[in-house]
């Protein structure tokens, strides 16, 4: 089927002279609706807002801010034991270089921790007492 450019001029031309009228009423009917619906949107923009917080407050829900912050106090907790262990680690960086470094650090470390004497030395363990020993007051 072939339609011509002026077959469909002439066609378009017929239902523009047919709907005239019509459309000049709808298209004023339908600004008018359009001005009602924005200023319905207008009024209606702050509850539509409140509606959508609500709606994202339920969804989230008490236990989901409760979990929120449990992960902020867990957050808090192990920042403070990363910086503890990095205390703890530069002091015992600072031990493993006075052990190479200082002959007297070493023989302390090495008579406390390894229980090792020079020849001559006398050892004096000391224990506390047992259960039932009589205690001085």
């Amino acid at each position: 089927m072939k339609f011509s450019l002026e077959a469909v001029a002439s066609l378009l031309g017929s239902l523009r002279q047919k709907l005239g009228g019509l459309g000049g009423r709808a298209l004023r009917r339908g600004a008018e609706w359009g001005r009602v619906l924005a200023a319905l949107t207008e009024r209606a923009a702050p509850v539509v807002v409140i509606v959508l917080i609500a709606v994202a407050a339920a969804a989230v829900g008490v236990s989901g801010l409760e979990a929120l912050d449990e992960q902020g106090r867990r957050r808090a907790e192990l920042a403070a034991e990363v910086e503890r262990l990095g205390q703890e680690a530069a002091a015992l960086e600072d031990s493993i270089t006075a052990l190479r470094q200082d002959p007297a650090a070493f023989e302390v470390h090495a008579k406390t921790y390894h229980h090792l004497v020079e020849p001559g030395e006398v050892v004096v363990l000391l224990q506390p007492p047992g259960p039932g020993a009589p205690t001085r007051r």
